[in-house]
């Protein structure tokens, strides 16, 4: 998968996405992707593999089972992926849940 394919795959799920940040305020539900650096296989001072983690933010107000299941089966469901607990976030009042994969 690329970038532009993730953000397809929200994008087709129903979705609200960006890269990095909106440029504009906008409200949950919505998906915002980071790249957290890279898992690059090297061996013989050579660059073989470059996987690029990235953790996939979900953020909502209020608990939809079903949005969350669209993120695993449909965006995610050919890669391997992880999920952090749920956390509230106090200062903005919403909610959300990290996914991490490579790509």
């Amino acid at each position: 998968m690329t970038l532009e394919e993730l953000k397809q795959r929200c994008e087709n799920a129903g979705f609200k996405y960006a890269y990095g940040q909106f440029k504009k305020a906008t409200e949950p539900p919505h998906l915002v992707a980071i790249s957290t650096g890279t898992d690059n296989f090297m061996a013989d001072n050579k660059v073989y593999s470059k996987d690029i983690p990235i953790q996939l933010d979900y953020t909502y107000l209020v608990k939809d089972l079903a949005m969350q299941n669209k993120i695993e089966d449909n965006i995610l469901g050919d890669i391997p992926w992880n999920k952090s607990d749920e956390t509230y976030l106090t200062d903005e009042d919403v909610w959300q849940v990290s996914y991490f994969f490579e790509i």
